[in-house]
């Protein structure tokens, strides 16, 4: 009676599937992490379409005026109790979380850590996080503060630079009103864009785009230089100078400086500028 001899895997065998295996890993996983992305941000683009359309119903209830960004106070540190454009609009959004964008790794804080100036790290909580109920406010989304002031309502400054009308924009399809970064500020503009090197902003993987939210409430992605440069046509400045030689930009009290000659310049030659590029 013949005994049927069974062949065992040569190493060489093993080591081929192996790099099979390996090749499959290298292809495939590329894949599922873009997959994974592009989820995210779906979710982060349906997060500020309902943003949007709630700062749009606000406006439509307090006599078609936009929030100010900050009423009082200003910053994240415990105790600072800051009253910022969150907090008023969030009767109008389903809870506190839609202000937070899965793919911003710092969307996820934990409750009652306060926030730092400027260095932000994990867990940390968004102005205005000390009223709300959850003691919580996710970073991801801040208004743009060359169309309304970053000074609290309550401050000298404030009361000089009374809150946006809809009134005074001359095209709110094409002005910013909500951008995506990773500060614990409710508010950014072209110059804090510009100067802080970039470390501020935030932008999706998938195409090196942030999302932006326009005055007129609609949403649309767009690659942040693509914001500032043409200079006569920005997404920041209620109006342009439609010059194209001018470099300055101007809004209310604490958005009027220089911009850089061009997105080849220097200040946006740091390692955080070109990445968004």
């Amino acid at each position: 009676m013949k005994h049927r001899v069974s062949r065992a895997f040569t190493l060489i065998e093993l080591l081929v599937v192996i790099a099979i295996i390996a090749i499959l890993a290298a292809i495939l996983f590329p894949v599922f992490a873009q997959a994974r992305e592009r989820a995210r941000m779906s979710v982060c683009l349906s997060n500020t379409r309902q943003i949007g359309t709630a700062l749009m119903m606000y406006v439509q209830d307090y006599d078609e005026t936009f929030p100010y960004i900050r009423f009082h106070g200003g910053g994240a540190e415990k105790g600072r109790f800051t009253l910022i454009w969150k907090n008023v609009v969030r009767p109008y959004v389903k809870s506190v979380d839609v202000y937070a964008c899965p793919s911003n790794p710092y969307s996820h804080p934990i409750a009652g850590m306060p926030g730092s100036d400027p260095v932000t790290t994990v867990g940390m909580n968004g102005e205005g996080w000390e009223l709300e109920p959850e003691q919580r406010m996710p970073i991801s989304y801040v208004m743009n503060s060359c169309a309304s002031t970053w000074y609290p309502a309550d401050t000298k400054q404030g009361q000089a630079s009374p809150p946006l009308r809809a009134a005074q924009l001359a095209r709110p399809a094409d002005t910013i009103m909500v951008a995506e970064a990773k500060t614990t500020w409710a508010d950014m503009n072209a110059i804090s864009a510009m100067w802080l090197q970039c470390y501020s902003i935030f932008s999706h993987p998938t195409g090196k785009v942030g999302v932006f939210i326009f005055h007129d409430g609609h949403v649309r992605a767009k690659k942040w230089m693509a914001t500032l440069y043409p200079l006569n046509q920005n997404n920041w400045e209620l109006m342009p100078n439609p010059d194209p030689n001018n470099r300055k930009i101007n809004g209310p009290i604490g958005c009027q400086d220089t911009a850089p000659e061009s997105p080849a310049a220097k200040p946006f030659q740091t390692k955080d500028c070109l990445a968004y590029q």
